[in-house]
């Protein structure tokens, strides 16, 4: 009996320790693997096509409205964050966007020509207005790049007789406000038309778009030194830049000194060289001109002027010409134009209390808080769309274009005049403006830290990128 007890109790013993054994064996394998003590950097989830496709055509799309290279790049930077991509880089240049795709241990890098010219108004609103919608709601790649598509697409919100009409009517309200002779409105009118006649022709033969600015310098100084007394009031020379006021190349120059000021020393170099170019290509049409008519005379110069209220006409004129020439969105005319007269005040009471490089810098600085003021309005149009006539007003290329043009007239009358004055007066003249607008930047920043910085232009002032929600793991909006 006692044998059998011992037995069963022996059993049971080796019963349970086989058990445990067992348990302890399942238990040890089915742990997960001993974890190696280096370092696994995470793998980057890949890109789509159609989202890097999107983001570089947007790319391609600011640098025609008028953005600086750094500031489309920080955009593209924001917007593939929004879209929860973290891997992708870029490098804007005015001609080129490229862009890296990190992608575990390996890169892959990719262009896109940004060679575009400059976009009407009613296209650089749209832009604008689905860059806001796409850092609210993030829609597929694919369906922003067709709203993309039918914003670069659409036809000019002006025909082209109102775009002609535009061109003229922008001429005499910039002529108004520099030189308002009375003989001298004809000029304009005539030299504004052959100009803008030009323009559109340039659209379509691309030989005389290459050949633009010196052909439409040519004519503009064969018609204003050949009919001196019928077109200039016998001040031809007045008559110059207001006629080519919209091939001057002030949003590059100031740009590209600004580039140059933050630091983009590729994008900002390429862009001042390429105005300096545009502006000695201007004064080469106006030598070859003047060259053509041959020896001058003086013909009596007229002295009417019209009154003080002829720059305050001249700038509701540049309001109305800048719209329809540009083709600027509809019931933004009366923006436009409070945005105009602000910075026209500031410049005219910086001119009068120092001196035009004053009246410049006080002009850039106002009118981009007054861009920024009114976009914070209901039905206000984007920050670039109001800012850009106002630009054109200021005219940061006038004094370097004037100086040129002195220098071809007096050579042919073989006059000496010194050039590194004009330098120096072309460099002034732009660094006042883009120092406006950099100033102007920082104080619309620091007051409205909802919006972003201008140099660029309209960004939304709600910037639903920085956060990311617990619960969905989406991007969630920071305010």
């Amino acid at each position: 009996m006692a044998s059998e007890e011992y037995a069963s109790r022996t059993w049971r013993v080796a019963k349970y320790r086989v058990t445990r054994a067992i348990s302890r064996i399942r238990t040890e394998y089915g742990k997960s693997p001993p974890r190696s003590t280096e370092h696994t950097p995470p793998v980057d989830p890949p890109v789509p096509a159609d989202l890097l496709n999107l983001l570089c055509r947007l790319g391609v799309a600011l640098v025609g409205a008028g953005e600086t290279s750094a500031r489309v790049q920080t955009i593209l930077d924001k917007l593939s964050k929004r879209y929860g991509t973290a891997n992708i880089h870029f490098m804007v240049l005015p001609t080129a966007v490229f862009v890296r795709v990190r992608t575990g241990n390996d890169s892959a890098i990719d262009m896109l020509d940004a060679r575009v010219g400059t976009l009407p108004l009613d296209q650089i609103d749209g832009l604008y207005r689905l860059i806001d919608r796409i850092e609210q709601d993030a829609p597929p790649p694919g369906v922003a790049s067709r709203d993309l598509d039918a914003i670069l697409t659409q036809k000019p919100g002006s025909p082209p007789w109102l775009i002609l009409l535009g061109q003229v009517v922008l001429t005499v309200g910039i002529g108004m406000m520099l030189n308002p002779g009375a003989r001298a409105l004809v000029g304009y009118v005539v030299l504004g038309l052959v100009v803008g006649v030009l323009t559109q022709l340039a659209d379509r033969v691309r030989l005389l778009s290459m050949a633009l600015p010196v052909v439409a310098s040519a004519v503009v100084a064969v018609l204003a030194y050949g009919f001196p007394g019928a077109l200039a009031g016998g001040q031809p020379q007045q008559l110059l830049i207001p006629a080519v006021a919209t091939l001057l190349p002030g949003a590059m120059l100031t740009n590209g000194t600004i580039e140059l000021a933050t630091g983009s020393m590729v994008a900002g170099a390429s862009r001042v060289v390429y105005g300096i170019n545009m502006l000695f290509l201007l004064a080469l049409g106006s030598y070859v001109g003047i060259s053509v008519l041959g020896p001058l005379s003086d013909p009596p110069v007229s002295s009417a002027q019209l009154g003080w209220w002829a720059p305050i006409l001249g700038v509701l004129l540049i309001g109305y010409g800048h719209s329809w020439r540009s083709s600027a969105p509809q019931n933004t005319v009366g923006w436009l134009l409070l945005v105009l007269y602000v910075t026209y005040a500031a410049q005219v009471l910086g001119k009068h209390v120092s001196g035009p490089l004053t009246g410049t810098f006080l002009g850039g600085l106002v009118a981009v808080n007054a861009a920024y003021l009114i976009q914070r309005r209901k039905h206000a149009p984007p920050t670039q769309v109001a800012f850009l006539p106002a630009f054109w007003m200021l005219v940061p290329g006038g004094i370097s274009l004037t100086g040129i043009s002195d220098l071809v007239t007096h050579s042919l009358s073989g006059v000496s005049t010194g050039g590194l004055e004009v330098l120096v007066s072309a460099l002034l003249s732009v660094m006042s403006i883009a120092l406006g607008v950099m100033v102007g930047s920082g104080l619309a920043t620091a007051h409205a830290p909802r919006v972003s910085t201008i140099i660029d232009t309209v960004y939304p002032h709600h910037l639903p990128w920085a956060h990311t929600a617990k619960t969905t793991g989406k991007p969630d909006s920071d305010s």
